[in-house]
């Protein structure tokens, strides 16, 4: 008796992936939201060219990297994060996504802990590889090594042309006062 045994191999069924996006620029000004509306084509375009992602929630602040500057979008998206809601987030690079080192392993872990992945493209950052936290943290004091650096020099540069009395700053008209020379 010779059993006829007919193979059906498995479907691979697509799980689809929830992705969010977060893009932030310093301020409104004309040239930042240009580059706003970059980082968003650019990731939007990414996660389309994946057959399994799905947007879901882009996160866009429009706020400083200073400490005090509220970033409601960000701590939206940790929170989102820890509750489940999304799978992925991407994001353009390490200095659109953390303030400082501290900061960005906090919300990193707080994002992981939710089952979130977290991927910054510019740096070739992924947390689902073992090494991510490690290239955060140089990363990230990069970054705020140099943004201490630039702060820095502006400051220098505005003390330099104040001393000079090249300063554009007084030369404007004072409104309310006259001006008298002694």
């Amino acid at each position: 008796m010779e059993k006829n045994v007919v193979f059906i191999p498995a479907k691979r069924e697509l799980v689809e992936k929830r992705v969010a996006i977060y893009c932030r620029v310093s301020t409104s000004e004309v040239a930042q939201l240009k580059s706003l509306a970059t980082q968003i084509s650019g990731l939007v375009t990414e996660i389309s060219q994946r057959g399994n992602w799905r947007l879901v929630e882009a996160y866009i602040d429009v706020a400083s990297a200073k400490e005090h500057s509220p970033r409601i979008e960000f701590e939206r998206m940790v929170k989102d994060c820890e509750a489940k809601k999304v799978d992925i987030v991407i994001t353009k690079s390490m200095s659109r996504f953390g303030r400082d080192t501290i900061d960005a392993l906090a919300a990193v872990r707080k994002m992981k802990a939710g089952g979130c992945r977290i991927i910054i493209e510019k740096e070739g950052i992924d947390t689902a590889e073992l090494e991510s936290e490690l290239k955060i943290s140089l990363y990230e004091s990069l970054a705020q090594s140099e943004n201490e650096s630039n702060a820095l020099n502006i400051r220098q540069g505005l003390s330099y042309k104040a001393r000079r009395g090249t300063s554009g700053l007084y030369t404007r008209a004072c409104y309310g006062y006259r001006k008298t020379v002694m």
